[in-house]
């Protein structure tokens, strides 16, 4: 049995029984495209084609995968809840951290805007949704997939905090956020107008204060129209030798302190799960889909090759450090549970020394500290 069709067998053991399809041709297709996702590390599509073991021409084989991508009948969620379900068991007592973010692909024709929860020092996407042009969205337009996804948490996390950078700044997503029931940490831009208890209204960044340290504010009215009542937390950016010291604002639902500051910081290193998409992983960058609903199907199959790098990584760190030491050459962690689990998976698959693992769909509710590297 070839590595790819290994794999393909791993995959379809476990999902077929969680996923209703009304032909069996929609999940074949798709387990063999997260199989070419994951040994070619892209989702350009002549590269995934090279996994799939059909004697005709690339051509054919490319062809296979827009067809399925093309198809309307494959719902996205349809296909993911019952996944998702599967894979986070066991995630009813814990805070929940979700992050959401965008990324720009194909030239800024379109973007990718995607709701993630945190898992080790990365993130697993729990929704998505792809809008064409650039610019800043406005909350509506992601209404949709925030609801569903908010439904889909409720019962299943003990509760949510949403986090999200300058570039969801907007009052509205706060406002969001507590008709979902959620906690927020949002960063706002510095030019940002504030009212405080004692009546003083200014940008943020006129509330003067030393680099290095922090301020807290709690119930400001923010906008000149005091359209959010909220709690705001400053404080600065390290820096470096390219950079000066940047104005950090986090505004919250909760009390302004140091620990919602701590909390934004993660995020920071969470982030990088889109490098992981990227250039460091499955080249998400590279995408030349200009079909907004094909490039969300395309994004279904990512998902799942993720879920099962996350799982690996939780095997590898929880297995004695030797193990790690196969893949990863620091003494100590260099690399993210991310890469660790897609590492592992490919040096079992190249060098037979141990047998491809298992596909669990288990996903344990952990954290692990920063790297320095980013790895």
């Amino acid at each position: 049995m070839s590595n790819s069709q290994a794999l393909y067998m791993r995959i379809r053991m476990r999902v077929e029984p969680l996923v209703s399809v009304t032909n069996r041709k929609q999940l074949t297709n798709w387990v063999w495209i997260i199989v070419g996702i994951i040994l070619s590390e892209s989702i350009a599509l002549s590269k995934i084609a090279t996994a799939i073991p059909k004697e005709v021409a690339a051509e054919s084989r490319v062809m296979t995968i827009r067809r399925w991508l093309k198809n309307s009948k494959i719902d996205v969620w349809t296909f993911y809840e019952p996944i998702l379900k599967a894979a986070l068991q066991g995630w009813k007592a814990v805070n929940a951290e979700v992050i959401l973010d965008g990324v720009s692909v194909f030239g800024d024709r379109m973007q990718i805007f995607r709701l993630s929860l945190r898992h080790g020092n990365r993130a697993i996407p729990l929704g998505w949704t792809v809008i064409a042009g650039k610019g800043l969205t406005q909350v509506e337009k992601l209404e949709s997939m925030l609801s569903r996804v908010a439904k889909f948490l409720k019962p299943r996390v003990k509760r949510v905090i949403f986090s999200a950078d300058r570039g969801f700044r907007d009052c509205d997503w706060a406002e969001q956020c507590l008709k979902l029931g959620w906690h927020y940490d949002i960063r706002v831009a510095c030019n940002t107008y504030v009212t405080l208890l004692n009546g003083t209204n200014c940008r943020i960044d006129e509330l003067k204060f030393k680099a290095g340290s922090c301020r807290y504010f709690q119930q400001v009215q923010l906008t000149q129209d005091k359209k959010l009542l909220t709690h705001l937390s400053l404080t600065w950016s390290k820096g470096d030798a390219k950079n000066k010291p940047e104005l950090v604002a986090v505004i919250s639902d909760r009390k302004a302190c140091r620990s919602r500051l701590i909390e934004y910081g993660e995020r920071m290193d969470i982030e990088q799960s889109f490098r992981d998409d990227k250039s460091a992983g499955f080249e998400m960058a590279h995408t030349r889909i200009q079909h907004v609903d094909r490039l969300e199907r395309l994004l279904l199959a990512l998902a799942i090759a993720t879920l099962w790098c996350h799982e690996l990584g939780e095997f590898v760190l929880d297995s004695d450090d030797s193990l790690r030491r196969q893949i990863d050459p620091g003494h100590t962690r260099q690399l993210s549970l991310f890469q660790l689990g897609l590492r592992w998976l490919k040096r079992c698959l190249f060098t037979q020394l141990q047998p491809i693992p298992a596909f669990l769909l288990c996903i344990r509710p952990f954290k692990l500290a920063p790297l320095c590297n980013s790895g």
